[in-house]
């Protein structure tokens, strides 16, 4: 426990006692008792006596305090009497502490005591100030003497006809309800946007590639991502994730007002970036996007002979972007943003271009990327982050193919575990891991325990967030992976495949409307998706035939040759045979697959309420290790197969028996 709690707790009372008296006040307060860190109650000690010392200044010395030093003001408010000299004594003793909570190593915990406890006492003093200050002034007789003036003008008004008076009144009442309209309608009341600060959101657009050749586009693709990632290092920014921004690449895009909307934030910033020989050349500006208002721009040249020189740059850009937007940057988040994660240039640019083809999302994408990151581990075999994408890539690798699965989950896992002995705070490492142990080992609280440790350490990494949700859905925590789908969708908005995750955890939770709602966004954000088979699903739940063939027609239309010709069936057959006919059709389709898929026929087989034939390719699956085996411990089409011994021994062995419905 920290020895400053009994001050922090006594400044916790304070804080309850404002009862939105002092919002400015109150905000930074609230920072304060809230958090642990050393570094950080300094630096909300002196925020909170800034508040105060501005006030007093305005009030006092008649003056905007603009960007004057505390100590002065404090010295002319002692010297004009505006203020005891024992809180005078507090101001001073606590300005001069606090101004060493910026330098993490030049300060000695046992000084935040008393910076804490001359803090508790000028607010005290403040609070009795506010409230009997100005009752205990002596008023100018000029004062008084409209005070006289206006009491005979009520006495006058008392004396005005009732007629005339009712007149009157009703017309006060409608001129306040006229400027109260207005007021409402111009949102200057009514409109919780005007009353708080605008949110730090931030989308970062595509830096656009000015070179003449597409080669450097990795490195200016990679600048603008480390710029990202540097963004999402500051606990006080919301920063969208790269795949949201994607869709925004090239010449033809909407304005920054009409992006900002679509994508939910305040801000934006956009970038352009050329690299020649080893010179590199860079504008990156920050805008308001409701006016478009640019805020700040700047330009960078640099030669780049070592990694520091592009670093210093992508350092500097967070930094100033934070300035800008008065976003607290804490001593830790500091750290982390001028960490370099490597200092050797040629795996700096090797890491790059394995990041570029990554993203991709392809099989050939995957396979490259593995190239490049290994020469990037081979020119810094301590290079974390390389190791991080090399398990990255082995992992996408198994969990999307069948062939190798076992070997590649081996070699991410090794990739992974490498990066975790160089940086054991490697978000990135711990999200590979935990799905490693969730797809493949089926080790199920230590892929939670690697998971919670992925988030914890970045909270804003998007992958961490989705994975976790992936887990606790196939463990029954429908509430927990709610939550973290919700997290990462607050991140990336606009990745398909977190729609596809939310709209299947809602078919879990027995919500279908809003499952089908999240299976059409996600066809709206990746047309090439097919969400009618997600559609019959939904239906086959709710009972509901009719509409459930009509999806599984349209899934089948939008299919291959074969996929085409059994949709023309599909009626017919339904028209001669009833739903028994359809099943059957559909059964007969998934079997004449190159590679029938077990899962597939196992629940085609469950709809058709055959369950010894859906039994038998769930053993199959489980035989083949099929990646999507586990979901069915919350999978509601399986509920008439639970308290069959054989799905019960299917789930013992995943290890999911702790974690399955009890009957």
């Amino acid at each position: 426990m920290a020895i400053w709690q009994a001050e922090i707790k006594e400044l916790g009372k304070l804080y309850e006692s404002l009862k939105g008296q002092f919002p400015d006040l109150e905000k930074e307060l609230k920072q304060l008792i809230r958090n642990e860190d050393a570094n950080v109650i300094m630096l909300y000690s002196r925020r909170c006596l800034e508040v105060i010392i501005t006030n007093l200044c305005e009030c006092e010395l008649k003056r905007d305090r603009k960007t004057e030093p505390l100590k002065g003001i404090i010295d002319k408010l002692q010297k004009e009497g505006k203020v005891p000299s024992h809180i005078i004594s507090s101001m001073h003793g606590l300005n001069e502490l606090s101004t060493y909570g910026a330098h993490p190593k030049d300060f000695d915990p046992e000084q935040i005591k008393p910076v804490l406890v001359n803090l508790d006492i000028i607010i005290k003093w403040y609070l009795k100030y506010k409230e009997t200050g100005t009752k205990n002034k002596v008023k100018p007789v000029e004062e008084i003497r409209q005070e006289i003036k206006s009491t005979e003008d009520v006495k006058k008004i008392i004396r005005i006809p009732k007629k005339r008076l009712i007149g009157l009144v009703s017309g006060l009442i409608l001129f306040i309800v006229v400027v109260f309209a207005v007021l409402f309608i111009t949102k200057i009341i009514g409109a919780d946007k005007q009353i708080k600060e605008l949110e730090k959101s931030i989308a970062v657009l595509p830096f656009i590639n000015d070179s003449p050749s597409d080669s450097t586009t990795y490195f200016v693709n990679g600048v603008m991502e480390e710029i990202l990632n540097n963004l999402q290092k500051i606990k006080d920014f919301r920063i969208l994730s790269r795949t949201s921004t994607e869709r925004y690449r090239g010449t033809d895009i909407p304005a920054i007002p009409e992006i900002a909307k679509k994508l939910g934030v305040n801000y934006i910033v956009e970038g352009s970036g050329q690299k020649y020989g080893s010179t590199f050349r860079l504008r990156v500006q920050l805008i308001a996007a409701n006016k478009e208002r640019h805020l700040w721009a700047e330009s960078y040249e640099k030669e780049i002979k070592e990694t520091k020189d592009i670093f210093n740059i992508q350092n500097q850009i967070a930094q100033a972007i934070a300035s800008q937007l008065k976003a607290i940057i804490t001593p830790q988040e500091k750290q982390l943003i001028e960490k370099p994660p490597t200092k050797n240039l040629d795996a700096y640019n090797l890491y790059l271009q394995g990041r570029f083809f990554i993203n991709k999302r392809t099989n050939e994408g995957f396979n490259k990327s593995i190239e490049y990151f290994e020469k990037a581990v081979a020119a810094d075999p301590v290079y974390a982050l390389a190791y991080a994408g090399l398990a990255d890539a082995y992992f996408l690798l198994a969990f999307y193919n069948q062939t190798l699965k076992a070997e590649s989950y081996a070699r991410s896992k090794e990739y992974a575990l490498r990066a975790l002995s160089i940086d054991k705070n490697l978000a990135e490492a711990h999200t590979v891991l935990g799905g490693i142990l969730t797809w493949n080992d089926w080790k199920w609280e230590d892929a939670r325990k690697e998971l919670q440790l992925a988030v914890e350490l970045n909270p804003k990494f998007v992958t961490g967030h989705s994975y976790y949700s992936e887990l606790l859905d196939i463990l029954r925590e429908n509430t927990e992976a709610r939550k973290q789908i919700k997290l990462a969708l607050e991140i990336d908005p606009y990745f398909p495949t977190l729609h596809v995750l939310s709209a299947l955890y809602f078919l879990h939770e027995g919500k279908f409307k809003e499952s089908m709602d999240g299976f059409k966004i996600s066809q709206e954000l990746y047309p090439g998706r097919n969400v009618y088979w997600d559609y019959f699903w939904n239906y086959i739940m709710l009972g509901d035939d009719i509409k459930a063939l009509d999806a599984a027609e349209q899934a089948l239309l939008r299919g291959d040759s074969l996929a085409v010709k059994y949709a023309g069936l599909l009626k017919d057959v339904y028209n001669k045979s009833g739903i028994k006919g359809a099943w059957t059709l559909l059964l007969e389709f998934n079997l004449k697959q190159s590679t029938p898929n077990p899962l597939v026929l196992a629940s085609t087989y469950t709809g058709m309420d055959k369950k010894e034939e859906a039994l038998n390719w769930l053993e199959k699956a489980l035989e083949n290790r099929s990646i999507q085996l586990p979901r069915i411990n919350n999978d509601p089409l399986y509920e008439s197969l639970r308290s069959e011994p054989r799905f019960q021994a299917i789930i013992k062995k995943m290890g999911l028996s702790e974690y399955a419905r009890k009957e």
